[in-house]
Protein backbone atom coordinates (compact mmCIF):
# COMPACT_ATOMS: atom_id res chain seq x y z
CA UNK A 1 0.00 0.00 0.00
CA UNK A 2 2.93 2.54 1.04
CA UNK A 3 4.35 1.21 -2.56
CA UNK A 4 1.14 2.23 -4.56
CA UNK A 5 0.32 5.59 -2.56
CA UNK A 6 4.31 6.73 -3.65
CA UNK A 7 3.87 5.84 -6.82
CA UNK A 8 0.11 7.52 -7.35
CA UNK A 9 2.18 10.70 -5.49
CA UNK A 10 4.80 10.60 -7.97
CA UNK A 11 2.26 10.44 -10.92
CA UNK A 12 -0.05 13.44 -9.64
CA UNK A 13 -0.29 16.50 -11.78
CA UNK A 14 0.80 18.70 -8.52
CA UNK A 15 4.09 16.48 -7.92
CA UNK A 16 4.66 17.45 -11.45
CA UNK A 17 3.66 21.11 -11.58
CA UNK A 18 6.51 20.98 -8.03
CA UNK A 19 9.28 19.47 -10.15
CA UNK A 20 8.90 21.58 -12.73
CA UNK A 21 8.95 24.73 -10.89
CA UNK A 22 12.06 23.54 -8.94
CA UNK A 23 13.80 23.00 -12.00
CA UNK A 24 12.92 26.31 -13.46
CA UNK A 25 13.97 28.29 -10.42
CA UNK A 26 17.11 26.15 -10.52
CA UNK A 27 17.91 26.93 -13.96
CA UNK A 28 16.99 30.94 -13.59
CA UNK A 29 19.88 30.88 -10.58
CA UNK A 30 22.12 29.28 -12.58
CA UNK A 31 22.11 30.99 -15.56
CA UNK A 32 21.89 34.18 -13.57
CA UNK A 33 25.19 33.40 -11.84
CA UNK A 34 27.13 32.81 -15.16
CA UNK A 35 25.72 36.21 -16.49
CA UNK A 36 27.02 37.95 -13.02
CA UNK A 37 30.51 36.71 -12.64
CA UNK A 38 31.35 35.57 -16.54
CA UNK A 39 34.82 35.24 -15.67
CA UNK A 40 36.42 33.49 -12.15
CA UNK A 41 40.27 35.06 -12.78
CA UNK A 42 42.53 37.68 -14.11
CA UNK A 43 45.99 38.49 -14.38
CA UNK A 44 47.84 41.13 -15.38
CA UNK A 45 50.65 43.55 -15.02
CA UNK A 46 51.62 47.36 -15.62
CA UNK A 47 54.61 50.07 -15.44
CA UNK A 48 54.95 53.64 -15.26
CA UNK A 49 56.31 56.06 -12.23
CA UNK A 50 57.35 55.07 -8.69
CA UNK A 51 57.64 57.73 -6.04
CA UNK A 52 59.20 57.93 -2.92
CA UNK A 53 59.26 60.26 -0.27
CA UNK A 54 62.49 58.49 1.85
CA UNK A 55 64.67 61.72 2.67
CA UNK A 56 68.21 62.63 1.29
CA UNK A 57 70.79 61.76 3.35
CA UNK A 58 72.60 64.72 4.51
CA UNK A 59 75.48 64.19 3.10
CA UNK A 60 73.57 63.32 -0.61
CA UNK A 61 72.09 66.41 -1.51
CA UNK A 62 71.48 65.16 -4.93
CA UNK A 63 68.82 62.70 -4.09
CA UNK A 64 66.09 61.25 -7.12
CA UNK A 65 62.60 61.05 -6.42
CA UNK A 66 61.25 59.06 -9.48
CA UNK A 67 61.69 56.10 -10.67
CA UNK A 68 60.66 53.33 -12.58
CA UNK A 69 58.51 51.30 -11.59
CA UNK A 70 56.05 48.14 -11.64
CA UNK A 71 53.41 45.80 -10.87
CA UNK A 72 51.88 42.08 -11.45
CA UNK A 73 48.51 40.42 -10.62
CA UNK A 74 46.72 38.21 -10.17
CA UNK A 75 43.25 37.76 -8.85
CA UNK A 76 39.93 35.34 -8.13
CA UNK A 77 36.19 36.62 -8.31
CA UNK A 78 34.14 35.45 -4.92
CA UNK A 79 31.82 37.77 -6.07
CA UNK A 80 30.21 39.31 -9.09
CA UNK A 81 32.33 42.48 -7.71
CA UNK A 82 34.88 41.35 -5.06
CA UNK A 83 37.93 39.58 -5.56
CA UNK A 84 40.66 37.80 -3.68
CA UNK A 85 43.96 39.33 -5.32
CA UNK A 86 47.85 39.15 -4.81
CA UNK A 87 50.11 41.57 -6.08
CA UNK A 88 54.07 41.96 -6.46
CA UNK A 89 55.26 45.73 -6.60
CA UNK A 90 59.07 46.40 -7.85
CA UNK A 91 59.50 49.92 -7.04
CA UNK A 92 62.21 50.70 -8.92
CA UNK A 93 65.79 52.74 -7.52
CA UNK A 94 66.58 55.81 -6.87
CA UNK A 95 70.10 57.12 -6.42
CA UNK A 96 71.69 60.22 -4.66
CA UNK A 97 74.81 62.00 -5.17
CA UNK A 98 77.15 62.85 -2.37
CA UNK A 99 78.97 66.68 -1.92
CA UNK A 100 81.75 66.21 -4.51
CA UNK A 101 84.66 67.69 -3.00
CA UNK A 102 87.25 66.25 -5.14
CA UNK A 103 87.05 63.50 -8.36
CA UNK A 104 88.59 60.62 -5.87
CA UNK A 105 85.41 60.99 -4.12
CA UNK A 106 82.84 58.00 -5.49
CA UNK A 107 80.71 57.33 -2.91
CA UNK A 108 77.16 56.09 -3.75
CA UNK A 109 74.27 55.81 -2.23
CA UNK A 110 71.00 53.71 -3.95
CA UNK A 111 67.65 52.68 -2.37
CA UNK A 112 65.48 50.33 -3.50
CA UNK A 113 62.02 48.72 -2.92
CA UNK A 114 59.93 45.50 -3.68
CA UNK A 115 56.52 44.62 -1.62
CA UNK A 116 54.22 41.56 -1.99
CA UNK A 117 50.75 42.22 -0.68
CA UNK A 118 47.76 40.40 -0.42
CA UNK A 119 43.87 41.75 -0.11
CA UNK A 120 40.59 42.29 -1.88
CA UNK A 121 39.68 44.21 -5.03
CA UNK A 122 36.34 45.97 -5.05
CA UNK A 123 34.93 46.56 -8.90
CA UNK A 124 32.17 48.57 -9.76
CA UNK A 125 30.88 48.68 -13.48
CA UNK A 126 29.87 52.01 -14.30
CA UNK A 127 27.95 52.21 -17.40
CA UNK A 128 29.35 49.19 -19.21
CA UNK A 129 32.25 51.31 -20.75
CA UNK A 130 34.47 51.60 -17.55
CA UNK A 131 34.82 49.68 -14.00
CA UNK A 132 36.47 51.16 -10.96
CA UNK A 133 38.72 49.34 -8.10
CA UNK A 134 38.95 49.89 -4.74
CA UNK A 135 41.91 47.82 -3.27
CA UNK A 136 42.84 47.14 0.15
CA UNK A 137 45.22 44.61 1.65
CA UNK A 138 48.45 44.41 3.55
CA UNK A 139 51.99 43.88 1.88
CA UNK A 140 55.54 42.65 3.06
CA UNK A 141 58.08 45.32 1.90
CA UNK A 142 61.82 44.64 1.33
CA UNK A 143 63.62 47.92 1.70
CA UNK A 144 67.11 47.61 0.55
CA UNK A 145 70.23 50.53 0.56
CA UNK A 146 73.02 49.90 -1.19
CA UNK A 147 76.07 52.31 -0.32
CA UNK A 148 79.48 52.80 -1.37
CA UNK A 149 81.93 55.07 0.77
CA UNK A 150 85.33 56.41 -0.17
CA UNK A 151 87.91 55.60 1.96
CA UNK A 152 91.19 57.38 0.93
CA UNK A 153 94.25 56.20 0.27
CA UNK A 154 96.98 55.62 2.88
CA UNK A 155 99.90 57.22 1.09
CA UNK A 156 100.00 59.38 -1.67
CA UNK A 157 101.35 56.51 -4.24
CA UNK A 158 97.81 54.54 -3.36
CA UNK A 159 94.60 55.36 -4.66
CA UNK A 160 91.23 55.71 -3.02
CA UNK A 161 88.93 52.67 -2.86
CA UNK A 162 85.38 52.40 -2.43
CA UNK A 163 83.81 50.09 0.61
CA UNK A 164 80.05 48.70 -0.73
CA UNK A 165 77.44 47.66 1.90
CA UNK A 166 74.07 46.31 1.67
CA UNK A 167 71.41 46.71 4.12
CA UNK A 168 68.37 45.39 3.72
CA UNK A 169 64.97 46.44 5.84
CA UNK A 170 61.54 44.08 6.03
CA UNK A 171 58.39 45.99 7.50
CA UNK A 172 54.47 44.95 6.98
CA UNK A 173 52.01 47.59 5.89
CA UNK A 174 48.73 48.36 5.15
CA UNK A 175 47.97 48.62 1.29
CA UNK A 176 45.57 50.89 -0.51
CA UNK A 177 45.04 51.16 -4.41
CA UNK A 178 42.63 52.69 -6.89
CA UNK A 179 42.11 52.43 -10.50
CA UNK A 180 40.44 52.21 -13.70
CA UNK A 181 39.64 49.86 -16.15
CA UNK A 182 38.68 49.63 -19.39
CA UNK A 183 37.54 46.43 -21.61
CA UNK A 184 38.60 45.72 -25.24
CA UNK A 185 36.55 42.57 -24.91
CA UNK A 186 35.44 40.21 -22.65
CA UNK A 187 39.13 38.77 -22.23
CA UNK A 188 40.92 41.84 -22.23
CA UNK A 189 41.31 45.38 -20.56
CA UNK A 190 43.51 48.09 -20.51
CA UNK A 191 44.05 49.24 -16.66
CA UNK A 192 45.17 52.45 -14.66
CA UNK A 193 45.93 52.75 -11.06
CA UNK A 194 47.33 54.52 -8.27
CA UNK A 195 49.03 52.17 -5.52
CA UNK A 196 50.44 53.51 -1.59
CA UNK A 197 52.15 51.65 0.65
CA UNK A 198 52.56 53.15 3.92
CA UNK A 199 55.94 51.97 5.11
CA UNK A 200 56.52 52.51 8.67
CA UNK A 201 60.03 53.55 10.11
CA UNK A 202 62.68 56.42 9.75
CA UNK A 203 63.16 58.78 6.71
CA UNK A 204 59.43 58.72 5.54
CA UNK A 205 59.70 55.53 3.56
CA UNK A 206 56.06 55.59 2.05
CA UNK A 207 55.96 54.56 -1.39
CA UNK A 208 53.70 54.97 -4.39
CA UNK A 209 53.18 53.40 -7.93
CA UNK A 210 51.26 55.06 -10.61
CA UNK A 211 51.40 52.71 -13.82
CA UNK A 212 48.41 51.84 -16.25
CA UNK A 213 48.81 47.92 -18.33
CA UNK A 214 46.62 45.27 -19.26
CA UNK A 215 44.77 42.63 -17.76
CA UNK A 216 43.53 39.76 -19.14
CA UNK A 217 40.27 37.34 -17.55
CA UNK A 218 39.68 33.90 -18.47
Amino acid sequence: MIIMRTQALCTSLSFKRLSLAAAIVSGVLASSFVQAAPFSAYMGATAGLSITGQRCPEQYPGCERVAAGAKMFGGWNVTPNVAAEINYFYFGQTRSDPVVKNLSDKSTHAISAKALAVGINWNIEMFEVAASNIRLGVARVKSRVDQGVTVPPVSNNASSTVVYTQTNDYTTSPYIGLGLSFPFNRHLRMVIGYDFISVSGADNRNRHLLSGGFQGEF
